[in-house]
């Protein structure tokens, strides 16, 4: 049986101490560039929903129906999401206050083209009952502000006759 060379391990399997730190200040810097812009994009979506919350607390829902794309009239026309947004108050109460909960930015090109994508979960107060609200809001590159894409409500309130 014959013995393998006994040469020391050098090159890219081991890197060097400098190379590790080089790699790692990247790293980080790459990874803290664009957190400035996500919370930058957090705040412009809940400028938006503040927005929305407190139009449809003043029952204009005709204007409230303007902070959605029209991607969101896809599926749903603008006529039927009016309806269930006039059907909202006497159900779940007058609008009091909401906390954002949860939220997630995605920098993308997608299907509703390259822009900003932020989706916002809120605890909605009502007179009557809660709800949770999540919202998803799009802004194109070329946009000035977010739009609603997205809007789910749940509530125990919705079921009440």
């Amino acid at each position: 049986m014959r013995n393998a060379p006994s040469t020391p391990l050098v090159g890219s399997c081991f890197p060097n101490r400098t190379s590790v730190f080089t790699l790692s200040l990247l790293a980080l810097t790459l990874a803290l560039l664009p957190g400035c812009g996500f919370k930058q994009a957090k705040k412009d979506a809940e400028t938006v929903l503040t927005r929305h919350f407190q139009t449809l607390a003043t029952n204009d829902f005709n204007a409230a129906l303007t902070d959605y794309a029209p991607q969101f009239f896809q599926k749903t026309t603008k006529e039927e999401w009016g309806k269930v947004l006039s059907r909202l108050t006497p159900k779940l109460g007058a609008y009091q206050s909401h906390t954002v909960t949860g939220w997630r930015v995605f920098k993308n090109a997608g299907t509703l083209g390259a822009g900003t994508t932020v989706s916002l979960q809120a605890q909605v107060t009502y007179s009557k009952h809660a709800a949770t609200e999540s919202f998803t809001l799009f802004k194109g590159v070329s946009d000035s502000e977010y739009r609603i894409v997205g809007h789910n409500i749940n509530s125990t309130g919705l079921l009440a006759e």
